[in-house]
């Protein structure tokens, strides 16, 4: 039992020292790295704030309440406080990744899982971009965290506390599909929940925490009817065809091959992922396909292919949504490769060492060019500079 507990301690240090240096790395010249504010974050930075900007248009409520508490300490038009909020939902976001992924695997992969999706390029973006890509990258590991929560423990609090997350991932446009599907995967465990929740005020709880975000959606609707579609996910307007399918086919594409081309988000048209990253993710994917029947190949087969759908649409929804997506993917390519080694050198110190060592080492190197990438390569390229002077 001590050797255990021991374990898991240091399992839970090795994971905080993780999200330390996370952290350090999202907020290291975080209002100086770049020449000022982008032309887009000076936009989203001069939106009304407080209660007069969410009555306006709740959507992306979390990153408005952030914005809202940081400008009010900070002021507003503060480089550092517009982009703290993006900070916060990054960090969060890492968070969320890595208590998944060790719930899904072992606290190794969580771990390696967690630094490899926390320094990616594009995440170190998203987080320290005013914009609402940050609500984006967050949903996700959120929405999967909460759905380990209610399917492993079977507390009271815990389902009440699953419900306000869910309503508040409501605002995010596009993420009604995503919470609708996550409601359907653990209708059993709310129906438990439901039918155990004895007393008639625990039945009024469930209730109230259900439909906690359907007033002020309602009320924003009612005041500005083109919300709706965006609530949706939906573009005000739709494409043709032959346009719709080539946005469609343009969602892989910029994940897998090549960028897209957003010099105050990204550099050149580099891909997202580097060449490690993406070895892993596709042997990811072989590995959840190959076990197709498993509830969690189809329920990230699903957020998949709803997330390509309404990325491709055109509308709101960002690439950032299936980023986590292709970390998942990742991260088990990485736990099937050790796991199929180690199966056969279980008790061999030195082969194991190898393995671990060697992937780690892997790990290292993404991360190491994915922070390059960012804080060196991208603020001295030639259209960052121009986009980011633009914005004074």
């Amino acid at each position: 039992m001590f050797t255990k507990n021991k374990k898991i301690s240091s399992a839970a240090l090795l994971f905080v020292a993780a999200i330390a240096v996370i952290g350090y790395l999202l907020t290291h010249r975080l209002a100086s790295l770049t020449f000022g504010f982008s032309t887009n974050e000076l936009r989203i930075a001069s939106l009304p704030i407080g209660w007069h900007g969410i009555l306006a248009s709740p959507l992306f409520l979390v990153f408005k309440l952030f914005e809202s508490v940081s400008f009010y300490f900070f002021g507003q038009q503060n480089i550092l406080a517009a982009r703290l909020p993006s900070v916060l939902l990054g960090l969060i976001a890492v968070t969320a990744f890595g208590l998944v992924l060790r719930a899904w695997h072992n606290s190794r992969i969580a771990i390696l899982g967690c630094l490899l999706f926390a320094t990616s390029a594009w995440t170190l973006h998203v987080s320290r971009y005013v914009g609402y890509e940050s609500s984006y990258l967050v949903v996700l590991p959120i929405l999967l965290l909460s759905q380990v929560a209610l399917r492993r423990y079977k507390k009271r609090w815990l389902t009440y506390a699953v419900l306000v997350v869910w309503s508040l991932l409501l605002f995010t446009p596009g993420m009604i599909w995503f919470v609708a599907v996550a409601a359907f995967w653990q209708r059993n465990d709310l129906v438990q929940a439901w039918q155990e929740s004895t007393l008639w005020w625990q039945k009024v709880l469930f209730i109230l925490f259900n439909i906690s975000s359907l007033p002020l959606l309602i009320w924003s609707f009612v005041k500005h009817n083109n919300l709706v579609v965006s609530w949706l996910g939906a573009p005000s307007s739709f494409d043709s065809l032959q346009q719709l399918g080539h946005r469609l086919a343009a969602v892989p594409l910029h994940l897998f091959v090549r960028g897209p081309g957003i010099p105050d988000l990204w550099l050149g048209r580099l891909p997202l992922l580097d060449i490690f990253t993406l070895s892993m993710t596709i042997i990811g994917i072989v590995f959840y396909a190959g076990k197709w029947r498993n509830s969690r190949s189809q329920l990230l087969a699903a957020y998949g292919v709803i997330g390509t759908i309404l990325i491709g649409l055109g509308g709101p929804v960002s690439l950032s949504l299936l980023v986590p997506i292709l970390y998942l993917f990742a991260a088990a390519g990485m736990g099937w490769l050790l796991h199929d080694w180690l199966k056969y050198f279980p008790n061999n110190p030195i082969a194991r060492g190898l393995a671990i060592g060697v992937v780690s080492f892997a790990v290292a190197t993404s991360c190491t060019y994915n922070i390059y990438s960012y804080y060196v390569a991208w603020p001295h390229n030639a259209a960052t500079i121009t986009e980011y002077s633009a914005g004074k």
